[in-house]
């Protein structure tokens, strides 16, 4: 796990300060960046959940299915350039696209076919935000995204193979070149056990929502990670 994550508001978590969730919300995110802080790491390490192993390794199918206007940028952490936020406030886009407007990109590959299902009736973020249960979550981490890699634009990226794209998906969990134990799995369940969309059927693979960044977004942000550097500050010289 790449380390500058350690003891920073990630972008992935970072719709947690917009919430008043005495455990899974503002206070709670920031009471474990603190203890991040005190530990020298990271809270807690990589799960090897089925989801997030499936995730990881997709993203890679997907990104070859994709055009070539978009650039994988997944391997490497950013870190807020303004000394304000540096020490702070981190993210990991999966994608930009540089075209006529800077737009960053995540992939999102659904373990569940319910939850493709849902981000396939959404045709904005707002949309996102009301139907899907993480929807609010993947809004505020692409608007962090958006903040850290200068982008003005947004895309919400939603992917689930047709069943003629397995057999390649296991090529890929084959010479995949992170911990093997993580994605072993893929290759020993029968089809019925992985997500797959029929070939030549209604969904399309690939579901992309995409949206302006702005101001106005970005500054909401800003203010709470704002206050969430003040709160942290005040629990280590306390």
């Amino acid at each position: 796990m790449d380390s500058n994550r350690n003891m920073r508001f990630t972008s992935s978590q970072i719709y947690r300060l917009t919430s008043k969730d005495k455990e899974k919300g503002f206070a709670g995110y920031v009471k474990e960046v603190y203890y991040e802080t005190l530990l020298g790491r990271r809270l807690e390490n990589e799960t090897n959940a089925r989801p997030t192993s499936w995730g990881n390794l997709v993203e890679k199918r997907a990104f070859d299915v994709l055009g070539i206007e978009y650039d994988l940028v997944s391997k490497s952490t950013i870190i807020h350039k303004d000394s304000e936020f540096s020490d702070y406030w981190c993210g990991t886009p999966d994608l930009i696209k540089d075209t006529q407007q800077k737009t960053v990109c995540d992939i999102k590959c659904p373990m569940t076919l319910k939850s493709f299902c849902t981000f396939y009736e959404c045709n904005t973020i707002e949309d996102v935000i009301k139907l899907h249960k993480d929807g609010k979550k993947y809004f505020y981490q692409l608007v962090s995204n958006a903040i850290l890699t200068d982008s003005t634009h947004a895309e919400l990226i939603i992917y689930v193979p047709y069943k003629s794209e397995l057999e390649e998906i296991r090529d890929l969990a084959n010479n995949y070149d992170g911990d093997q134990n993580k994605i072993a799995w893929i290759n020993w369940s029968n089809d019925s056990d992985l997500p797959y969309l029929i070939d030549g059927g209604y969904y399309n693979n690939i579901k992309k929502i995409s949206f302006e960044v702005t101001d106005t977004m970005k500054d909401e942000l800003v203010g709470y990670v704002r206050l969430a550097i003040s709160e942290l500050e005040n629990l280590k010289n306390n």
